[in-house]
C-alpha cells in the first residue's frame, strides 16, 4: 500500500484510522485545500449563529410543559432543561456546527448543530495537523489544540476549582462513555488528556476514565465508580435523550432520572449539561424560523443572518406542501435522528425522490420520535478526491467547533452520498 500522511498518525491517539468493520481506511489520501477567507467566514457565522441559539434557547426555557411537548422533548426531560449551570450558564460547552456549500450561491448553510456529544476532535484538533505537515501546507488549526487545553482549564476550574486534593480523591473528575465503540472511547479519552495536559500536575491523577458498563447510579443520584467513590464532575459522550430512558436490568426503574435528579441536586457537574438538549433537536431551526417570522423577537442583523446562512426550516405538521412549487426540493429528517438514518428528500409536493441508505441502521442509538424536520435542500457542488477505493466524486460537509462561544478547529467530511452519514470519510482541510 503506497505511503500516505495516514502512516504518521499515532494510533494511539486516533484509534479508528482502520474503523473496525470497514474494509477501507476512514481518512481520504488527499486534503481539502481552501481559502483563509471561507473558513474565516465559517468561524464568525458560528460564531454569530451561536448567539442567536443561546438568544433563542432562552426564549425557549421561559415556555410552558405543552410547548415542550409540541417541540417533541423527551417527557422525563422537561425538569432538567431550566436550570443554570457553571459555565456561564450556556446551553452546550462544546458543540459542532456543519455547514454545506450551495452550489447555486457559493454561500455556506449551516444545516446542523451537535450541542450533545460531538465527536472529531482528533481529527480537527491533533490529525489535521499532521496531515499539514505531511502536505506541507499551513494548518487552518494550527493554534486550536492550545484553546482546547484552555477551555478546558476554565472548565475543571469552574466546575471543581475549589475543591482540595483530599476533595478530588474522594470525589474524581470522570469522562465515560461505552469503551466499546471505538469513535466514542478514543474522542473521550483525547479530550480527558486535553484536560489533563491543562491541569496543575497534582490534578491529573484525579482525572479518570471508565466505561459507563462499570458505573453505578446512587440512590441520592450520585454516579459511583466500581471502588464506590462518587464523582464530582462528569463528561459523557452518552446521547442525552438515550441516557434518560436508561433503566435498571434488576427493577426496570428509571436510572436515568434518578442520575439526573442527582445532577440537579448538585451531586456532580455534567458536560455537556442537559439544556443541550434543546439545541440539538433539529426542530429547533424551525423554532428559529418560527420566532424569526413572529416580527420582534430577534433584531435586524439576526433576522438577516438566519436567512442568509440556515435553510428555509419548518416543522413537518407546519409545511405548507401545497403552498411549494412541485419542482422544489426539500430534505425531511426525524428530530432525533442520527447518522443521516430516516433522512428523505421530497419535492414540493411531499413525494420522496431520494431517500437515505444507512448500512445497518438498527445499529444506530437515536431516539424514536414522531417528528420530522422539514429544511429546503441544498445542492453541493462536486468534489473528487482519493480514498484507499480510488478516486471518488462526492460532496463536502464542513464543521466549525464551538468552545463555549468561541470559534475554533475546522473539520470535514468526504461523501458521495448528498447526505453524509456514518459512511463518510474524514478529509483534512488545509489552506
Amino acid at each position: 500500500m503506497e505511503k500516505t500522511f495516514m502512516d504518521d498518525i499515532d494510533r494511539e491517539i486516533f484509534p479508528y484510522v482502520e474503523y473496525p468493520g470497514y474494509p477501507f481506511r476512514y481518512p481520504t489520501h488527499l486534503p481539502l485545500i481552501m481559502e483563509r477567507k471561507q473558513l474565516e467566514e465559517i468561524r464568525r457565522v458560528s460564531g454569530d449563529l451561536f448567539q442567536i441559539f443561546v438568544k433563542a434557547v432562552r426564549r425557549f426555557q421561559e415556555m410552558s410543559d405543552d410547548f415542550f411537548d409540541s417541540m417533541d422533548m423527551p417527557p422525563k426531560m422537561k425538569h432538567y432543561l431550566h436550570s443554570g449551570n457553571a459555565l456561564k450558564d450556556l446551553p452546550t460547552w462544546l458543540s459542532r456546527f456543519d455547514f454545506v456549500i450551495d452550489e447555486k450561491s457559493g454561500r455556506i448553510q449551516m444545516v446542523e448543530i451537535n450541542a450533545d456529544t460531538p465527536c472529531a476532535e482528533i481529527e480537527a484538533y491533533y490529525a489535521n495537523g499532521v496531515a499539514a505537515k505531511y502536505f506541507k501546507k499551513d494548518n487552518p488549526n494550527s493554534f486550536e489544540m492550545n484553546g482546547l487545553r484552555s477551555f478546558m482549564m476554565d472548565v475543571y476550574l469552574r466546575c471543581c476549582g475549589t475543591m482540595s486534593m483530599a476533595d478530588l480523591s474522594a470525589h474524581p473528575i470522570l469522562f465515560s462513555c461505552f469503551d466499546d465503540y471505538i469513535e466514542d472511547y478514543g474522542t473521550t479519552l483525547f479530550l480527558m488528556n486535553a484536560m489533563k495536559e491543562a491541569v496543575p500536575p497534582d490534578v491529573r491523577d484525579h482525572i479518570l476514565f471508565e466505561s459507563f458498563y462499570n458505573l453505578a447510579i446512587m440512590p441520592d443520584g450520585s454516579v459511583a465508580l466500581p471502588d464506590g467513590r462518587t464523582v464530582s464532575f462528569l463528561y459523557r459522550m452518552h446521547p442525552m435523550e438515550i441516557l434518560i430512558e436508561e433503566t435498571a436490568d434488576q427493577d426496570g426503574s428509571s436510572l436515568g432520572e434518578l442520575m439526573m435528579d442527582g445532577y440537579k441536586a448538585g451531586r456532580f457537574k455534567m458536560m455537556n449539561p442537559p439544556e443541550c438538549l434543546i439545541m440539538q433537536s433539529k426542530g429547533f431551526q424551525a423554532l428559529l424560523y418560527a420566532l424569526m417570522e413572529e416580527g420582534s423577537f430577534f433584531n435586524g442583523k439576526e433576522k438577516e443572518t438566519i436567512r442568509k446562512y440556515i435553510p428555509e426550516s419548518y416543522f413537518q405538521r407546519d409545511f405548507r406542501l401545497g403552498d411549494m412549487p412541485e419542482d422544489s426540493e426539500w430534505i425531511r429528517k426525524p428530530i432525533w435522528g442520527r447518522e443521516g438514518k430516516g433522512i428523505e428528500i421530497i419535492n414540493g409536493r411531499g413525494q420522496v425522490i431520494y431517500r437515505k441508505k444507512v448500512e445497518e441502521p438498527e445499529d444506530v442509538i437515536c431516539r424514536d420520535g414522531g417528528s420530522n424536520l422539514v429544511q429546503r435542500f441544498v445542492n453541493q457542488p462536486r468534489i473528487v478526491t482519493k480514498t484507499d477505493v480510488g478516486i471518488l466524486e462526492g460532496y463536502i460537509t464542513l464543521s466549525c467547533f464551538m468552545l463555549g462561544e468561541k470559534p475554533s478547529a475546522i473539520y470535514a467530511r468526504f461523501s458521495e452520498e448528498k447526505i453524509a452519514g456514518n459512511e463518510a470519510y474524514w478529509i483534512p482541510v488545509l489552506y
